[in-house]
Protein backbone atom coordinates (compact mmCIF):
# COMPACT_ATOMS: atom_id res chain seq x y z
CA UNK A 1 0.00 0.00 0.00
CA UNK A 2 1.35 3.51 -1.15
CA UNK A 3 2.20 5.80 1.61
CA UNK A 4 -0.22 9.19 2.01
CA UNK A 5 1.02 11.88 -0.18
CA UNK A 6 0.94 15.51 0.99
CA UNK A 7 -0.40 17.83 -1.54
CA UNK A 8 2.47 19.63 -2.76
CA UNK A 9 0.46 22.66 -4.26
CA UNK A 10 -1.40 23.18 -1.26
CA UNK A 11 1.96 23.11 0.80
CA UNK A 12 3.78 25.39 -1.62
CA UNK A 13 0.56 27.79 -2.13
CA UNK A 14 0.58 27.89 1.68
CA UNK A 15 4.05 28.87 2.17
CA UNK A 16 3.38 31.74 -1.02
CA UNK A 17 0.81 33.25 1.12
CA UNK A 18 2.36 33.54 4.37
CA UNK A 19 5.17 34.81 3.14
CA UNK A 20 3.36 37.51 1.33
CA UNK A 21 0.93 38.67 4.01
CA UNK A 22 4.05 38.67 6.29
CA UNK A 23 6.00 40.97 3.65
CA UNK A 24 2.90 43.48 2.96
CA UNK A 25 1.70 43.70 6.60
CA UNK A 26 5.04 43.66 8.75
CA UNK A 27 7.99 44.12 6.32
CA UNK A 28 7.01 46.65 4.75
CA UNK A 29 6.01 49.05 7.20
CA UNK A 30 9.31 48.30 8.92
CA UNK A 31 11.25 49.17 5.62
CA UNK A 32 9.50 52.62 5.45
CA UNK A 33 8.11 53.74 9.36
CA UNK A 34 10.86 55.42 11.39
CA UNK A 35 11.47 54.81 14.87
CA UNK A 36 8.69 56.88 16.31
CA UNK A 37 6.25 54.27 14.03
CA UNK A 38 5.40 57.52 10.79
CA UNK A 39 5.68 56.26 7.63
CA UNK A 40 8.01 58.08 5.09
CA UNK A 41 8.40 57.94 1.33
CA UNK A 42 5.01 56.88 0.74
CA UNK A 43 5.10 56.62 -2.84
CA UNK A 44 7.53 54.27 -2.29
CA UNK A 45 6.25 52.33 0.50
CA UNK A 46 2.88 51.99 -1.89
CA UNK A 47 5.20 50.88 -4.93
CA UNK A 48 6.79 48.41 -2.86
CA UNK A 49 3.48 46.98 -1.67
CA UNK A 50 2.40 46.88 -5.74
CA UNK A 51 5.51 44.74 -6.27
CA UNK A 52 4.66 42.84 -3.60
CA UNK A 53 1.14 41.44 -4.82
CA UNK A 54 2.51 41.38 -8.45
CA UNK A 55 5.39 39.09 -7.41
CA UNK A 56 2.74 37.34 -5.43
CA UNK A 57 -0.19 36.71 -8.01
CA UNK A 58 2.82 35.35 -10.34
CA UNK A 59 2.37 32.45 -8.68
CA UNK A 60 -0.89 31.71 -10.24
CA UNK A 61 -0.77 33.30 -13.72
CA UNK A 62 -1.29 30.88 -16.53
CA UNK A 63 1.94 31.03 -19.09
CA UNK A 64 0.50 33.03 -21.75
CA UNK A 65 -0.02 36.15 -19.06
CA UNK A 66 1.76 38.73 -17.49
CA UNK A 67 1.42 41.42 -14.98
CA UNK A 68 2.51 45.20 -15.53
CA UNK A 69 1.12 48.61 -14.45
CA UNK A 70 -0.02 51.67 -16.52
CA UNK A 71 -3.62 52.81 -18.40
CA UNK A 72 -6.01 50.92 -19.85
CA UNK A 73 -7.14 52.35 -22.95
CA UNK A 74 -9.68 51.36 -26.31
CA UNK A 75 -9.95 52.16 -29.28
CA UNK A 76 -13.08 54.94 -28.93
CA UNK A 77 -10.29 57.01 -27.07
CA UNK A 78 -11.19 56.52 -23.26
CA UNK A 79 -8.36 55.76 -20.80
CA UNK A 80 -8.21 54.93 -17.37
CA UNK A 81 -6.53 56.91 -14.27
CA UNK A 82 -3.35 54.91 -13.57
CA UNK A 83 -3.72 51.19 -12.20
CA UNK A 84 -1.63 49.10 -10.12
CA UNK A 85 -2.28 45.87 -11.44
CA UNK A 86 -3.38 45.15 -15.12
CA UNK A 87 -2.80 41.29 -16.18
CA UNK A 88 -3.00 40.98 -19.78
CA UNK A 89 -2.32 38.53 -22.49
CA UNK A 90 1.36 38.97 -23.40
CA UNK A 91 0.85 36.70 -26.93
CA UNK A 92 -1.04 39.28 -28.22
CA UNK A 93 -0.94 42.77 -26.10
CA UNK A 94 1.35 45.10 -28.08
CA UNK A 95 3.49 47.66 -25.64
CA UNK A 96 2.89 51.01 -25.82
CA UNK A 97 5.04 53.57 -23.99
CA UNK A 98 5.72 57.09 -23.84
CA UNK A 99 9.16 58.84 -23.47
CA UNK A 100 8.49 58.13 -19.39
CA UNK A 101 7.92 54.57 -19.65
CA UNK A 102 4.38 54.66 -19.14
CA UNK A 103 2.77 52.13 -20.63
CA UNK A 104 -0.84 51.78 -22.38
CA UNK A 105 -2.95 48.00 -22.35
CA UNK A 106 -5.57 48.02 -25.13
CA UNK A 107 -8.83 46.83 -23.35
CA UNK A 108 -8.78 43.69 -25.41
CA UNK A 109 -6.17 41.86 -24.07
CA UNK A 110 -6.27 43.05 -20.65
CA UNK A 111 -7.66 40.45 -18.34
CA UNK A 112 -7.96 42.01 -14.80
CA UNK A 113 -7.20 45.15 -13.76
CA UNK A 114 -6.62 45.12 -9.28
CA UNK A 115 -6.30 48.87 -6.81
CA UNK A 116 -3.41 47.77 -4.09
CA UNK A 117 -4.24 49.85 -0.88
CA UNK A 118 -2.94 49.81 2.25
CA UNK A 119 -6.05 51.19 4.97
CA UNK A 120 -9.29 51.98 2.83
CA UNK A 121 -11.97 54.13 4.67
CA UNK A 122 -15.46 53.09 3.94
CA UNK A 123 -15.39 56.40 0.97
CA UNK A 124 -11.62 55.24 -0.51
CA UNK A 125 -13.19 51.76 -1.05
CA UNK A 126 -16.72 52.94 -3.00
CA UNK A 127 -14.32 55.15 -4.51
CA UNK A 128 -11.99 52.60 -5.94
CA UNK A 129 -14.94 50.53 -6.52
CA UNK A 130 -16.42 52.80 -8.78
CA UNK A 131 -12.74 53.21 -10.69
CA UNK A 132 -12.63 49.96 -11.49
CA UNK A 133 -16.22 49.59 -12.83
CA UNK A 134 -15.37 52.72 -15.03
CA UNK A 135 -12.16 50.60 -16.64
CA UNK A 136 -14.65 47.43 -16.86
CA UNK A 137 -17.15 49.71 -19.09
CA UNK A 138 -14.35 49.87 -21.78
CA UNK A 139 -15.43 46.76 -22.92
CA UNK A 140 -18.73 47.68 -23.58
CA UNK A 141 -18.16 49.59 -27.07
CA UNK A 142 -16.18 47.02 -28.66
CA UNK A 143 -18.35 46.38 -32.12
CA UNK A 144 -17.69 43.05 -33.89
CA UNK A 145 -14.56 42.06 -31.94
CA UNK A 146 -12.75 38.63 -32.73
CA UNK A 147 -11.98 35.86 -29.98
CA UNK A 148 -8.45 34.67 -29.21
CA UNK A 149 -9.14 33.02 -26.32
CA UNK A 150 -12.81 32.00 -25.00
CA UNK A 151 -14.62 29.45 -22.92
CA UNK A 152 -17.81 29.30 -24.27
CA UNK A 153 -16.53 28.11 -27.90
CA UNK A 154 -17.41 31.63 -29.12
CA UNK A 155 -16.50 31.87 -33.01
CA UNK A 156 -19.00 34.83 -34.33
CA UNK A 157 -17.79 38.51 -33.18
CA UNK A 158 -21.63 38.86 -32.68
CA UNK A 159 -21.63 36.09 -29.74
CA UNK A 160 -19.46 38.67 -27.56
CA UNK A 161 -22.15 40.01 -24.69
CA UNK A 162 -20.08 41.81 -21.99
CA UNK A 163 -23.33 43.13 -20.94
CA UNK A 164 -24.85 39.31 -19.99
CA UNK A 165 -22.03 37.42 -20.20
CA UNK A 166 -20.00 36.75 -17.35
CA UNK A 167 -16.59 35.67 -19.31
CA UNK A 168 -16.46 38.13 -22.09
CA UNK A 169 -15.84 40.79 -19.06
CA UNK A 170 -12.57 41.81 -17.35
CA UNK A 171 -11.99 40.95 -13.32
CA UNK A 172 -11.68 43.54 -11.62
CA UNK A 173 -10.17 43.55 -7.53
CA UNK A 174 -8.61 45.13 -4.85
CA UNK A 175 -6.10 44.07 -2.17
CA UNK A 176 -6.05 45.96 0.75
CA UNK A 177 -4.38 45.71 4.62
CA UNK A 178 -7.05 46.62 6.32
CA UNK A 179 -10.77 48.58 6.63
CA UNK A 180 -11.48 51.07 9.06
CA UNK A 181 -14.82 50.55 9.91
CA UNK A 182 -15.99 47.18 11.32
CA UNK A 183 -17.44 44.91 8.35
CA UNK A 184 -19.83 43.60 11.24
CA UNK A 185 -21.58 46.92 11.71
CA UNK A 186 -21.67 47.93 7.83
CA UNK A 187 -24.38 45.89 5.77
CA UNK A 188 -22.85 44.66 2.64
CA UNK A 189 -25.21 46.97 0.68
CA UNK A 190 -24.41 49.95 1.95
CA UNK A 191 -20.89 49.16 0.76
CA UNK A 192 -21.79 48.07 -3.13
CA UNK A 193 -24.55 50.66 -3.00
CA UNK A 194 -22.03 52.81 -4.68
CA UNK A 195 -22.61 51.74 -8.45
CA UNK A 196 -25.76 53.71 -8.06
CA UNK A 197 -25.15 56.84 -5.93
CA UNK A 198 -23.95 59.15 -8.28
CA UNK A 199 -23.86 59.21 -12.81
CA UNK A 200 -23.48 57.44 -13.98
CA UNK A 201 -24.89 54.23 -12.63
CA UNK A 202 -23.38 51.20 -13.23
CA UNK A 203 -25.15 48.13 -14.41
CA UNK A 204 -24.15 44.71 -12.97
CA UNK A 205 -21.80 43.79 -15.61
CA UNK A 206 -19.48 46.72 -14.45
CA UNK A 207 -19.32 45.78 -10.51
CA UNK A 208 -16.12 44.07 -8.98
CA UNK A 209 -15.49 40.59 -8.89
CA UNK A 210 -12.99 40.66 -5.31
CA UNK A 211 -12.26 42.83 -2.41
CA UNK A 212 -9.31 41.13 -0.38
CA UNK A 213 -8.82 43.08 3.21
CA UNK A 214 -5.81 40.83 4.33
CA UNK A 215 -7.10 41.46 7.89
CA UNK A 216 -10.68 41.83 7.61
CA UNK A 217 -11.26 38.91 4.82
CA UNK A 218 -12.75 38.41 0.84
CA UNK A 219 -16.23 40.11 -0.57
CA UNK A 220 -17.34 38.26 -3.69
CA UNK A 221 -20.01 36.37 -4.74
CA UNK A 222 -21.92 32.82 -4.35
CA UNK A 223 -24.38 30.76 -6.11
CA UNK A 224 -27.23 29.22 -5.21
CA UNK A 225 -25.27 25.97 -5.12
CA UNK A 226 -23.09 27.96 -2.18
CA UNK A 227 -20.36 27.53 -4.35
CA UNK A 228 -17.85 31.07 -4.50
CA UNK A 229 -17.40 32.42 -7.63
CA UNK A 230 -15.44 35.07 -8.90
CA UNK A 231 -18.28 37.00 -11.00
CA UNK A 232 -21.37 39.54 -10.10
CA UNK A 233 -23.25 37.10 -12.25
CA UNK A 234 -23.36 33.51 -13.90
CA UNK A 235 -25.34 32.56 -17.25
CA UNK A 236 -27.72 30.15 -16.71
CA UNK A 237 -30.03 27.81 -18.91
CA UNK A 238 -33.64 28.16 -18.37
CA UNK A 239 -35.37 25.40 -19.97
CA UNK A 240 -39.65 25.39 -20.25
CA UNK A 241 -41.13 21.57 -20.65
CA UNK A 242 -44.26 21.02 -22.46
CA UNK A 243 -46.99 18.43 -21.20
CA UNK A 244 -45.20 15.57 -22.14
CA UNK A 245 -42.19 16.55 -20.20
CA UNK A 246 -40.68 17.77 -23.53
CA UNK A 247 -37.61 20.58 -23.65
CA UNK A 248 -40.38 23.44 -25.01
CA UNK A 249 -38.25 26.13 -25.00
CA UNK A 250 -34.52 26.55 -23.52
CA UNK A 251 -33.07 30.01 -23.44
CA UNK A 252 -29.78 31.73 -21.73
CA UNK A 253 -29.96 34.49 -19.05
CA UNK A 254 -27.66 35.97 -16.36
CA UNK A 255 -28.73 35.38 -12.75
CA UNK A 256 -27.28 38.17 -10.60
CA UNK A 257 -25.59 36.23 -7.57
CA UNK A 258 -25.68 37.28 -4.38
CA UNK A 259 -22.69 39.06 -2.38
CA UNK A 260 -20.59 36.51 -0.38
CA UNK A 261 -18.24 38.19 2.64
CA UNK A 262 -15.39 35.19 3.97
CA UNK A 263 -14.49 35.96 7.14
CA UNK A 264 -11.43 34.25 9.17
CA UNK A 265 -12.18 33.00 12.23
CA UNK A 266 -9.05 33.99 13.86
CA UNK A 267 -5.84 36.17 13.66
CA UNK A 268 -3.36 34.57 11.88
CA UNK A 269 -6.17 32.70 9.59
CA UNK A 270 -5.49 32.58 5.43
CA UNK A 271 -8.35 30.96 4.81
CA UNK A 272 -9.87 33.91 2.73
CA UNK A 273 -6.62 34.98 1.42
CA UNK A 274 -6.55 31.19 -0.17
CA UNK A 275 -9.80 31.56 -1.49
CA UNK A 276 -8.81 34.58 -3.04
CA UNK A 277 -6.16 33.09 -4.87
CA UNK A 278 -8.27 30.32 -5.97
CA UNK A 279 -11.01 31.70 -7.52
CA UNK A 280 -9.06 34.60 -9.40
CA UNK A 281 -7.14 31.69 -10.95
CA UNK A 282 -10.83 30.58 -11.79
CA UNK A 283 -11.51 33.71 -13.33
CA UNK A 284 -8.05 34.45 -14.97
CA UNK A 285 -8.31 31.10 -17.00
CA UNK A 286 -12.24 31.83 -18.26
CA UNK A 287 -12.24 35.33 -19.18
CA UNK A 288 -11.99 35.90 -22.96
CA UNK A 289 -9.24 37.54 -24.76
CA UNK A 290 -10.03 39.78 -27.64
CA UNK A 291 -8.12 41.07 -30.89
CA UNK A 292 -6.44 43.70 -30.08
CA UNK A 293 -6.33 45.29 -33.47
CA UNK A 294 -4.15 48.17 -34.00
CA UNK A 295 -5.59 49.19 -37.10
CA UNK A 296 -8.46 50.60 -34.94
CA UNK A 297 -6.33 52.69 -32.86
CA UNK A 298 -4.39 54.27 -35.57
CA UNK A 299 -7.04 55.13 -38.22
CA UNK A 300 -6.61 56.82 -41.50
CA UNK A 301 -5.72 60.81 -41.15
CA UNK A 302 -4.70 61.79 -44.70
CA UNK A 303 -5.81 60.51 -48.13
CA UNK A 304 -3.62 58.05 -49.95
CA UNK A 305 -2.82 57.31 -53.52
CA UNK A 306 -3.20 53.03 -54.03
CA UNK A 307 -1.69 51.59 -56.86
CA UNK A 308 -2.38 48.09 -57.59
CA UNK A 309 -0.37 45.10 -59.18
CA UNK A 310 -1.25 42.11 -60.28
CA UNK A 311 0.41 39.20 -59.65
CA UNK A 312 1.41 37.00 -62.45
CA UNK A 313 3.30 33.88 -60.57
CA UNK A 314 2.53 30.46 -61.80
CA UNK A 315 2.01 27.33 -59.65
Amino acid sequence: MEPHLKNAINLLLKGKIDGFRSAFKKESRNLFTTNEGNLYQAAEFGNHRENLVRKFLENILPERMAIGSGFVINSNGNISTQCDIIIYDKTVTPLIKDENNNKFFPVESVVAVGEVKSTLDLSKLKESLTKLAKVKSFRDSLYLPSFIYTLRNKVLPDEYKPETDELDQIITFIVCEKFNFSIDKIPLKDIVCCYNESKPKRPFCHRHNMVLSLDDGLLTYVTDQDVIYPFPSKLIDYIELDEKGNIHKQTVKPKLLNYRFIRPMKDDSIEHIRHFTSILHTALVSVSVLFPDLGKYVPDEEAVRLIDCEQTYKF
